[in-house]
């Protein structure tokens, strides 16, 4: 300590020299002391002895050694005798929450077809490298009339985090049928429990509904099981209850798909007997006997009334294309939605849904027909093109840039083309691109003959705003674009400025809407229409010709 302040107070260089060299002096004299004057201490007043790290290491792993091979010769290592599934199933990433809800659900629900796969397998069990290499998708062919044209592009991964659980050959088998509300229980991230009282005390998690298309096909497997909380929290949590599902199911079938008028009242109009109030009654009560038996009964009415169901066509009800819409939703994109929100924030990218009760205000408001031809540029997750496909029997196509919404939209138009046929409905044909809808081969070729345009800017920022004003340039007259956001104000005035912009071709006009029309607020709001009209821009050089 001298030595430094002394050297800091500015003690002449010399002494500050000769201190140190005093101090090296007393450390040499220190460490080369006699060794019988330290062997003489006490064993406590000895100096530690000090171990390398290398030869510390070194000795613990034979020590380690050592103690494993006792272990070995009484029998008593557990990690050898230890099976590897368990092991495993102790390392791997299968402790998280998700995985935990997603195997707790398919023990309750039992093992179905196209179950996910733990994410490791046994050692005994791994398949090759070549047996784990994902197949290349096949392109689906396009289709028209009762069959859907799903497009996909080759830059569409195999794999989408969580919503692609299974590989490509299963979801390409998944195709052969529809997924049921048992497979949508078994996927979901929330926890799924049982709810019923069973009089013979053999719980049951799952009953079979016949559906109006007939035969073996014709049946969708429904979960028994509710939310954790159901009573309490499920309707604000906004999460999938099979139960009433099932319940909607027959209503939905009563009503609208069978055109039999004993079959509607013994189902849905008979509010002391009919197979709707028996549902009601047995599921408030509880009693899964009760439940399960008029579910028996109702297949057995169905059945007489199937030929019926299946001869009904042409433009389907609102009502139903929404529960149609809304059942494939709950199946394909409900059990991950949290992978909806992997989006930039303030950027063109965006995800929001406009919701059906506006769908049908823009159907009704611009008359869109079976003649028609609809087009969704950025369609999320394809909502919209399905609906409309179903309510108008129109030809309908959708475009969207971002990865996850366009895999969720190509799988809801496999899965809404089955369901449609198992209920005996018709649509019209659809088409799911993922793409940027500026660059689209597809959208350049469908945007001449296209008759109403759908695009939900209320994101987009002004440059890609004027890309599209461009793109209408190729619009016929008549044509109508739906926006969230004017392209035009609807105070625009054409002058010899203006006259050749893109703008000049559009007439627009302002309507409102209220709450639960769109997803991002539950407030009003307004949309725009605006008509492709090359008439006023003819109108204003021919005066301006004769003027000159």
């Amino acid at each position: 300590m001298d030595l430094f302040f002394g050297a800091a107070k500015g003690k002449p260089k010399d002494q500050t020299q000769t201190v140190s060299i005093r101090v090296e002096e007393r450390v040499v004299a220190r460490k080369h002391r006699p060794t019988a004057a330290v062997d003489g201490r006490d064993a406590q007043q000895r100096p530690r002895q000090r171990i390398s790290p290398v030869k510390r290491a070194t000795d613990g792993e034979q020590e380690t050694a050592r103690v494993q091979s006792r272990k070995r010769s009484r029998g008593e290592d557990e990690r050898i005798a230890q099976p590897a599934a368990r092991r495993l199933a102790k390392s791997s990433a299968m402790s998280v929450r998700d995985t935990r809800v997603v195997n707790a659900n398919r023990e309750r629900v039992g093992s179905l077809p196209g179950s996910p796969r733990p994410q490791r397998e046994p050692a005994a069990k791994r398949r090759s490298p070549q047996a784990r290499r994902p197949k290349r998708e096949a392109a689906s062919p396009r289709v028209s009339d009762e069959r859907v044209a799903v497009e996909r592009s080759a830059s569409v991964p195999a794999h989408t985090g969580a919503a692609d659980a299974e590989s490509d050959k299963e979801d390409g088998a998944r195709q052969l049928g529809i997924v049921g509300s048992a497979d949508a229980v078994r996927q979901s991230e929330t926890v799924y429990e049982d709810y019923f009282h069973w009089d013979d005390g053999k719980a049951k998690t799952e009953v079979t509904l016949h559906l109006p298309a007939g035969g073996s096909e014709a049946r969708e497997t429904y979960s028994l099981l509710v939310p954790r909380g159901y009573e309490r929290e499920a309707e604000q949590r906004d999460e999938y209850v099979p139960i009433d599902d099932l319940l909607a199911t027959v209503r939905a079938i009563g009503t609208y798909l069978v055109e039999s008028a004993d079959f509607r009242h013994a189902v849905v109009d008979d509010r002391e007997g009919g197979i709707v109030r028996r549902l009601e009654r047995a599921r408030n009560r509880r009693s899964g006997g009760d439940f399960v038996a008029a579910v028996g009964d109702f297949n057995a009415l169905l059945d007489g009334e199937r030929t019926a169901a299946a001869e009904a066509g042409g433009r389907v009800a609102a009502e139903v294309a929404v529960f149609v819409v809304e059942q494939v939703y709950s199946r394909v994109v409900a059990p991950t939605v949290g992978l909806l929100r992997q989006y930039k924030a303030f950027s063109n990218n965006v995800y929001g849904e406009i919701l059906p009760t506006l769908v049908s205000e823009f159907i009704s408001r611009t008359g869109i027909d079976a003649a028609s031809t609809f087009v969704d540029l950025g369609c999320g997750i394809g909502n919209v093109v399905l609906q409309v496909a179903a309510q108008t029997g129109c030809q309908a196509s959708g475009i969207e840039i971002m990865k996850v919404p366009a895999r969720f939209a190509q799988r809801q138009a496999r899965e809404f083309e089955h369901r449609m046929r198992l209920y005996g409905l018709r649509h019209g044909a659809i088409s799911i691109w993922r793409g940027d809808f500026c660059e689209s081969a597809d959208v350049q070729r469908v945007l001449p003959a296209a008759d109403v345009l759908l695009v939900n800017n209320y994101a987009f920022d002004s440059a890609l705003n004027q890309n599209l004003l461009q793109m209408f340039l190729d619009l016929k007259d008549g044509a109508r674009i739906i926006s969230l956001r004017p392209f035009v104000t609807p105070d625009y005035k054409i002058n010899a400025r203006n006259v050749y912009a893109p703008e000049s071709i559009l007439a627009v006009r302002r309507y409102p809407y209220w709450s639960n029309c769109v997803s991002w607020t539950d407030s009003g709001g307004e949309y725009f229409v605006q008509t492709v009209d090359r008439t006023r821009v003819r109108q204003f050089l021919a005066r301006s010709n004769a003027l000159a």
